[in-house]
């Protein structure tokens, strides 16, 4: 299992229950939604247990996990480039195994001129960076916060026949929230 969550609980202020005895389970090459943030170690349950690939309350996951959250949370003053590349450092990649991600994100996902500042982006445009750096290492697990919002049809219809052949060929599991009720389809389990 990839994912596990057992009786998690969550409070935000006193008494406002926002996760209540949640079970849960992603397996290896699953795609699912829900409980990110938890998940990740950027909040901690009030009660119970995260456990991912048999790790109880992991605090940190390192190579393992790639993230993107809802709010973009990129350096403007970087170039595309100098973003993804300095994700790929963080996690210990070779100089030679960033550029080639950095090649086949760049056509993936259809990111402007990688010379070109990240304050300098729309929204999507991004957005679409955000979710480059989350998958510029191939971590065993994507959790991918509304990863589709404000692209464009053909390219969220891209993404996800993408994250399925990850999900199949290279077993990574994937933990997606998103509002396109439409987009659960091409989930195996969604909560």
């Amino acid at each position: 299992m990839a994912v596990t969550i057992n009786n998690g609980f969550k409070h935000y202020g006193k008494s406002e229950i926002v996760l209540g005895g949640v079970d849960m389970s992603v397996g290896t090459g699953e795609i699912k939604t829900t409980l990110l943030k938890c998940i990740v170690g950027l909040l901690e349950l009030d009660c119970g247990n995260v456990t991912v690939f048999q790790k109880s309350n992991p605090g940190n996951l390192g190579r393992l996990c790639g993230y993107m959250p809802q709010e973009v949370a990129l350096l403007g003053t970087l170039t595309i480039a100098e973003t993804l590349k300095y994700f790929g450092m963080l996690y210990t990649m070779s100089s030679v195994e960033i550029k080639e991600r950095i090649e086949f994100l760049s056509k993936f996902l259809d990111l402007p001129k990688i010379n070109k500042l990240v304050q300098e982006l729309s929204g999507g445009q991004k957005r679409r960076v955000s979710l480059a750096a989350a998958m510029i290492h191939n971590p065993k697990l994507l959790v991918l916060d509304e990863p589709s919002v404000g692209l464009d049809p053909l390219l969220r219809q891209r993404i996800w026949k993408y994250l399925h052949k990850i999900s199949r060929d290279n077993g990574t599991s994937i933990i997606v929230s998103t509002h396109y009720v439409e987009e659960t389809r091409f989930c195996d389990k969604v909560s």
